[in-house]
């Protein structure tokens, strides 16, 4: 079963301020799914995020461009994996 938790339940997880999670929900960088709970990924997310905010003092534009670029980069990884073992395959 994967957990699921609340806005509230994971503000107190990752030790942040609730407004943080409503300021990330607002700009759409994160977005909880059914019930208003966080999954894994979205959770992942937050944490990236309140990280760079709170130890390097990222604004919102800045977290949007680096999530951006982090999805790109996961994205090209996974191209490459598959490549790799399209390659492997055919050996």
């Amino acid at each position: 079963m994967t957990h699921r938790f609340t806005r509230v339940q994971l503000a107190e997880l990752l030790e942040l301020d609730e407004a943080f999670l409503v300021e990330l929900e607002r700009h759409e960088i994160v977005v909880p799914g059914p019930g208003e709970r966080y999954d894994a990924l979205a959770i992942e997310r937050v944490r990236v995020c309140w990280t760079m905010h709170d130890a390097l003092g990222v604004n919102l534009a800045g977290l949007e461009v680096a999530l951006h670029l982090l999805d790109r980069l996961e994205h090209e990884r996974r191209q490459v994996r598959e490549l790799l073992e399209r390659y492997r395959e055919r050996r």
